[in-house]
């Protein structure tokens, strides 16, 4: 059985006019499926608009769609009781983009990392503290940090204190939504690679949403496909992914630049 299964969400925001009533706009979401193996990364691939972030709010329950179904653990999310949706969301995290609004400026790192602990385990100080130290030495950083505030930490290093955070619980599945992309490439390939380690220490899973092949490609066991709401293609095969014949693969593919600049070449139009 599929750790997640996404069966034919679809999902349209209505958009308020002037006198205050609303219209149908174009769908966000149209029959989008997918699952996700124990253990597995699953990258999400697509340009700005082709729905990726609105199906990752969908998937954590933040954003109940018109229909479909989102089976987590074999449960459906949004046909369960409150109790059973706060088990199963213990096992559900998330990373964001932006690092710096995903905390409160006014808290150290270790109370940001603390919070999901202390929602649901009933530690003593001495123990959280310890946790604590654990969960930062497990990202790279030192159990000293846990006393600094976000504006002393650097991009990279803010986003080690998210994902601190968000396995502070050890859950199941994290839901990356473009976790890398407002980092330097260096930093990138420092996080991507922590989150490798993480993957096969802990044996987590992951929604890896992003628009740059070459960050899903490094981590991903399959790889996706998403346009103006409905998933395109799908492999389980990366090497058969970077062959596919669907013009949005090939797009991305032709996207990709060299290393090094004396290789790079530009599409003319």
């Amino acid at each position: 059985m599929s750790l997640l299964r996404v069966k034919d969400i679809s999902h349209t925001y209505a958009a308020s006019n002037l006198f205050r009533r609303t219209k149908q706009q174009a769908a966000v979401l149209s029959g989008v499926s997918l699952s996700i193996d124990q253990g597995k990364c699953l990258g999400l691939l697509g340009t700005s608009g082709a729905g990726k972030s609105t199906l990752g709010k969908v998937i954590l329950g933040l954003e109940k769609p018109q229909k479909g179904q989102v089976l987590f653990q074999g449960i459906d999310l949004y046909n369960t009781d409150a109790s059973t949706r706060k088990r199963l969301r213990r096992d559900l995290q998330v990373v964001f983009q932006d690092c710096y609004s995903s905390v409160n400026p006014r808290m150290s790192a270790e109370q940001i990392i603390g919070e999901p602990l202390d929602n649901y385990e009933a530690l003593s100080l001495t123990e959280r503290k310890r946790v604590i130290g654990d969960l930062l030495e497990k990202v790279g950083l030192k159990p000293e940090d846990m006393r600094k505030y976000p504006h002393q930490f650097s991009g990279g290093q803010l986003q080690r204190i998210n994902i601190a955070r968000a396995i502070a619980l050890n859950p199941k599945l994290i839901v990356l939504d473009e976790a890398v992309s407002s980092l330097d490439m260096v930093t990138q390939s420092n996080i991507l690679a922590l989150l490798s380690d993480l993957k096969s220490m802990i044996g987590l899973s992951y929604l890896f949403i992003t628009h740059d092949i070459k960050a899903a490609y490094s981590i991903s066991d399959v790889l996706a496909v998403m346009e103006k709401g409905e998933v395109v293609e799908q492999c389980e095969d990366k090497a058969q992914f970077l062959q596919s014949p669907h013009p949005s693969v090939k797009n991305l593919v032709q996207s990709i630049l060299s290393e090094h600049p004396r290789y790079r070449t530009l599409n003319k139009a």
